[in-house]
């Protein structure tokens, strides 16, 4: 097959005349073919080298209309000379190319523009990154920073051009819309449903596969080192932190029960809800009755990251709602996707018994206000259920959720939405979730868990005097006893509860930027940009000096990151004459054999004993 990426159109065309258009097509004559092969090779462009041998045998099979209907569904894929389904050599040669040209660009303008033009290097500059936004613009990529205008002193852009003449900022870029357009490809032929390929297409689960065999070997290569000399891969540093499945889910659940707890304690009511989005944000739809998964008719085309957005401005309109009618909520949400892979939300929310009527009805207002007169909205849009002790805790009630949507532990059921395996159906969502830049789980209200695994690092390095690193602050040695303890809920009380605003809590996280003589940060990231900086452990707030937090470091070491190949295999010599023939002679078995075939068993012998040559094997083996 032409690969189109290595080869031009017209000589991709030349091929597949050459190869096809030896035989008359059924139904089509020559003329036909000779104008339908070259216009798609020309519009499939890179792609041709894929998609070729699939246009011809659709026309020789329906005929030409036909196989045009399907070569124009992948044109998302194709945007010039970009295939966003080539394989990652591909990737990376179209990446290598566009920083070429953003340098050249760059470099000319500026010439040009000093040398010719007799404008400033800050105009060139600018002049130079508006060129540079069109070489975006022409393969319907993102800018670097949509908020930042191509306006102002050249410094302000510096960052921005050192993204734009980086190969691995374009890789990432490319692989994201790659991942995304396939995606949504595979949602609009109507290949993602249940019994097809539930929740996200088969394609990027494999580049899910892929990425993480790709991830766990450069962890397992990449050697953190501090200052006494201990020494740990990435990967065995990441077994041990909620990246580890097990971890993150056992890590779940602690919070879920804590806060089960505190709600119990404080006499609150819980509350399990689903929010769901409108029709014409879901591509198929699953009919019980005949059992199979049919289009959509009003579906928008949008996407499940799009999707997710809307779902999450409505829940900010609820929110703001909830705080100005004096409603505090406390819980964790879920987002899963349905089998179509449009998301849906799972809530459980703890609350004032005497808030619940309210909470549901401004919750009901707001996902009601989108078509909200279609069949079922009130049915399905959004579904409140009360926690009933008697039946079930409210742990019990989410546990499913979460086990469902990182590892499939613990349920040994078919998954519903998708008719595979609790395991397999994971694995799905997790790919749907990174496809798609969704974030699965989010704590709603609470002290923040950052302070709490940093607190539990303290008490696992710290000596027995851990007050005197605390300021005497009797709120936080409380939370870190309790975080020490796995026990959430004590962690909650500690901290304030459930309710108070994060401002005033005893403790916040606390990170590190080194600032220069004058007080300006002089950290920056490899973009030139500064630096968020990293947690280096908390800040806790002195018992009569409220307003002077003192710092509590959590983090004793400091890390050197050292990627190391892996020794390559030692290569052995050559084996020797004495190693393949031995100190003996050839056995007589073997000339006497030889003897009979072919009558030269002496002359095999001689070849045998002497020192062994390429010849002699070519010789011994004719």
């Amino acid at each position: 097959m032409i690969s189109a990426a290595i080869q031009s159109p017209q000589l991709a065309r030349l091929a597949v005349l050459g190869g096809h258009m030896a035989k008359t097509l059924p139904d089509d004559g020559f003329g036909a073919a000779e104008e339908n092969i070259p216009w798609a090779a020309d519009f499939a462009g890179p792609a041709w080298g894929d998609l070729g041998r699939g246009y011809i045998e659709v026309a020789e099979r329906a005929g030409y209309v036909r196989a045009n209907r399907q070569l124009h569904e992948y044109s998302p894929l194709i945007r010039g000379d970009l295939y966003l389904a080539a394989d990652d050599d591909a990737i990376r040669a179209f990446c290598d190319r566009r920083v070429s040209e953003c340098k050249g660009i760059l470099a000319d303008t500026m010439v040009c523009g000093v040398d010719f033009l007799g404008i400033s290097q800050g105009e060139a500059f600018v002049a130079g990154m508006r060129m540079c936004s069109a070489v975006l613009d022409r393969y319907q990529l993102d800018w670097p920073a949509p908020a930042s205008p191509i306006a102002g002193p050249s410094y302000d852009l510096q960052p921005l051009a050192n993204r734009l003449t980086c190969a691995r900022w374009w890789r990432r870029l490319v692989r994201v819309e790659q991942a995304r357009a396939v995606g949504q490809l595979a949602r609009k032929r109507r290949q993602v449903a249940k019994y097809r390929q539930a929740y996200v297409d088969d394609w990027n689960v494999q580049r899910c596969r892929e990425a993480a065999i790709r991830n766990h070997e450069t962890l397992s290569q990449t050697v953190a080192t501090n200052e006494d000399g201990q020494e740990y891969t990435l990967a065995e540093l990441a077994a041990v932190g909620v990246s580890n499945l097990k971890n993150r889910r056992h890590e779940l659940m602690t919070r879920v029960r804590g806060f089960e707890e505190v709600a119990d304690s404080l006499g609150h009511s819980g509350e399990f809800w689903t929010f769901t989005t409108a029709s014409k944000w879901h591509c198929m739809r699953w009919l019980k009755k005949p059992g199979k998964a049919v289009p959509v008719a009003n579906w928008n085309e949008s996407t499940p990251r799009q999707a997710q957005q809307w779902l999450g401005k409505l829940w900010a309109r609820i929110r703001a709602d909830l705080d100005r009618a004096g409603i505090r909520i406390y819980g964790f949400r879920v987002v899963e996707p349905h089998h179509d892979g449009t998301p849906h939300w799972h809530l459980l929310v703890f609350l004032h018994p005497d808030d619940r009527r309210m909470a549901r009805k401004l919750c009901r207002r707001h996902l009601l206000s989108d078509d909200g007169q279609e069949k079922g909205a009130w049915r399905y849009r959004f579904d409140a259920k009360r926690i009933d002790p008697g039946k079930g805790t409210a742990s019990g009630y989410i546990a499913k959720y979460i086990a469902k949507n990182i590892d499939g532990a613990g349920l040994n059921l078919q998954d519903d939405d998708s008719g595979l395996g609790m395991a397999e159906g994971a694995e799905r969502v997790r790919a749907w979730a990174s496809t798609w830049g969704i974030r699965q789980f989010q704590q709603i209200g609470g002290p923040s868990v950052t302070v709490w695994r940093e607190l539990r690092r303290l008490c696992s390095e710290s000596e027995p005097g851990l007050q005197s690193d605390l300021f005497g602050n009797e709120a936080a040695m409380g939370a870190a006893l309790a975080a020490d303890c796995g026990d959430w809920a004590a962690y909650v009380e500690c901290m304030g509860g459930p309710m108070l605003p994060r401002k005033c809590r005893p403790a916040a996280p606390g990170y590190w930027v080194e600032a220069g003589p004058n007080g300006e940060a002089r950290e920056l990231t490899s973009y030139g940009d500064v630096a968020k900086g990293a947690v280096f452990g908390l800040w806790v707030r002195h018992p009569g000096r409220p307003d002077e937090p003192g710092a509590c470091l959590t983090r004793q070491h400091r890390w050197q990151i050292e990627h190391r190949r892996p020794a390559q295999p030692e290569i052995r010599g050559s084996r020797s004459d004495a190693d393949l023939v031995g100190d003996r002679g050839v056995p007589d078995w073997v000339t006497k054999l030889a003897g009979i075939f072919a009558g030269q068993g002496q002359g095999i012998a001689a070849r045998w004993s002497c020192p062994f040559s390429g010849a002699a094997a070519l010789d011994l083996c004719q």
